[in-house]
């Protein structure tokens, strides 16, 4: 398997060697081999009749079980309850820990020594799964006269962080682990190694350490290697330390994580950007390995963190998104929050300064979508998004990105059971109906400003109304252009009213609207608004204004086709008196016909 390269780099020098840890035979210990030795039952040994895991050997389980399972059919009353802790004693010895609290949590004990054995198991169950025993004084587990009283003892210190009661009981419940079952031994050995490790404990450790080595399955795993690198660790052999975290981080378990982790944090520890660099390569590599707890929480934590100080505020996103969603309500989630705000400020603004092309931001944008869709903030940056791609063309992806902001602001809005704020959707499904209207989907805009309605906001009242007559002009709905009321008509509005004028054959209005378009806006009169104005005119008999829009028309345009038209129409000078009949109309028919033709082409307009 290949190892980060980064990582291996930290290897190579940089760090303090360290000596190796130190593995040689402890003192007043039994041999590793004796730890897992396969016992034999004793029943009746003095002081563990309320719970003698060894009762029951671990060669003889399936038979055992089989016994009791038989047993059952045939007891009645008080001999089911001996009969269900005998099975609940059996499966603890295998270290069977879900059964046998499933078996205890439905037996009822009613007798007094059904009921400190019913307790000893339950307490038993709780210590080797990490949870303090309640009342533990009382518990027979610390009876005087228990040989492997001290084991639970420093259960029980580990689960209530009580260091005097470690200290105190450690050695003996190192020493009496040979006189457990052997997946008891298994699962208790690395839980005393890294007590003893973390308290400082150093001859205990090595005690420890060295019956490790006589399970080669977990001394040569990552729970060997990952213990062995913390005791190194402590000892300040920083390199001998980052050797064997580097080895354990090869697994995939639980110590494969944790030591991941360290490297990570020796690596930060460091503070240069090669450190940073090889502490994300480290967590990248095992970042989907190992889920669910707080170890993966603290590998999302660092992840984030190292992704923001090396310039990668797009990873951190990532980083601090999926730390969110996986364990909410936690104090880590609620600073990926802070930071998740601070790091799509600056990652969107390289977007929308253009600084980042479409083509590396929206993948980038895609993949925060499921992390953050309710995330307060992250509809405004689905719309700068938007923005930023009408702003170069992109229409279709504009709208759809303005889709999803309107829909992340009404799901918010649900969720929080609060109403969403009418002027922001307002504003976004404007955006959106000007996004489809520059894309030449006219009948979608039509029907996102006809779901508008009419807004409150007066000023978004106005540019509702003026893309409304817009797009209903490029529609060929003149009647609905009319009725779209604009107060302070822009340039476009008024075009589009003049056009639904004209072509209603309501020639004077028309002529009105053009000229105000002339007159209001005349960077934005064209030479097509000036062929309809003269059409306009010449239909209604109004020279002046078709003598003026003659005489103006070669400053419109630089088309050379609409040079033309002008040059054939000036051709004669104004005249003194009024044209025939059949002259104005042969002019007019050839104006139309000019018009008709570089309109439907487009050209220079």
């Amino acid at each position: 398997m290949k190892k980060p390269a980064a990582a291996a780099a930290i290897l190579a020098g940089g760090l303090s060697a360290g000596g190796v840890w130190a593995t040689g035979a402890p003192v007043d210990v039994s041999a590793p081999v004796e730890l897992i030795a396969v016992a034999r039952p004793e029943p009746g040994r003095p002081g563990q009749a309320d719970m003698d895991l060894r009762r029951w050997p671990a060669d003889g389980f399936h038979h055992h079980l089989t016994q009791r399972i038989e047993a059952l059919s045939t007891a009645h009353g008080p001999e089911r309850v001996r009969v269900f802790l005998d099975m609940a004693e059996l499966y603890l010895g295998h270290a069977l820990l879900y059964e046998a609290r499933s078996i205890l949590d439905e037996v009822a004990p009613r007798s007094p020594g059904e009921t400190r054995r019913w307790r000893a198991m339950r307490d038993a169950v709780r210590l080797l799964t990490g949870e303090p025993a309640p009342d533990f004084g009382g518990s027979p587990l610390v009876a005087a006269s228990r040989t492997d009283r001290g084991m639970w003892l420093t259960l029980q210190a580990i689960a209530t962080d009580d260091e005097v009661m470690l200290r105190n009981n450690l050695a003996d419940a190192l020493a009496v682990l040979a006189d457990q079952t052997r997946p008891i031994a298994r699962l208790l050995l690395p839980i005393f190694t890294e007590a003893a490790v973390e308290a400082g404990e150093t001859r205990q450790a090595e005690r420890a350490v060295s019956l490790l080595e006589g399970v080669p399955d977990l001394f040569d795993a990552p729970v060997g290697y990952f213990l062995r690198g913390r005791a190194a660790e402590v000892q300040g052999q920083a390199r001998t330390a980052l050797e064997l975290y580097f080895a354990a981080s090869d697994g995939w378990d639980l110590y494969a994580a944790r030591a991941r982790l360290a490297l990570a944090d020796m690596a930060l520890a460091d503070g240069g950007r090669g450190a940073l660099l090889a502490a994300r390569d480290v967590l990248e590599y095992g970042a989907g390995a190992w889920r669910g707890d707080q170890y993966e929480r603290e590998l999302l934590r660092r992840l984030g963190g190292i992704y923001a100080a090396t310039g990668d505020p797009f990873k951190a996103l990532v980083a601090h998104g999926k730390l969110m969603q996986r364990f909410p309500g936690t104090e880590a989630a609620e600073e990926a929050v802070e930071r998740a705000r601070i790091d799509m400020a600056a990652a969107y603004r390289e977007g929308v300064e253009g600084k980042l092309p479409l083509a590396e931001w929206l993948p980038v944008h895609m993949s925060l979508v499921p992390l953050y869709r309710y995330f307060p903030d992250f509809a405004l940056y689905s719309e700068a998004l938007a923005d930023r791609a009408l702003e170069v063309g992109g229409t279709d992806l504009a709208a759809g990105e303005y889709r999803r902001a309107i829909a992340l602001v009404e799901e918010l809005a649900e969720l929080s059971e609060q109403p969403a704020d009418p002027e922001r959707l307002v504003r976004l499904r404007l955006k959106l109906a000007r996004a489809l209207s520059q894309g030449g989907r006219y009948a979608g805009a039509r029907d996102v400003l006809d779901g508008i309605g009419v807004p409150g906001n007066p000023e978004q009242r106005e540019q509702v109304n003026a893309l409304k007559a817009s797009v209903l002009s490029e529609l060929g709905d003149f009647d609905r252009v009319r009725r779209t009321y604009v107060a302070d008509p822009d340039a476009q509005s008024l075009r589009d009213l003049a056009l639904a004028l004209w072509s209603d054959g309501r020639w004077d209005g028309a002529i009105v609207f053009y000229r105000r378009l002339w007159t209001t806006f005349p960077e934005e009169f064209t030479a097509r608004d000036a062929s309809y104005l003269l059409l306009a005119a010449r239909k209604s008999g109004d020279d002046r204004t078709a003598g003026e829009i003659v005489a103006a028309f070669p400053g419109l345009t630089d088309s050379e086709t609409w040079v033309n038209v002008a040059t054939s129409l000036i051709e004669t000078p104004a005249p003194l008196e009024p044209l025939s009949k059949g002259a104005a109309d042969t002019r007019l028919e050839s104006a139309e016909r000019a018009v008709g033709a570089i309109d439907g082409a487009e050209v220079g307009l």
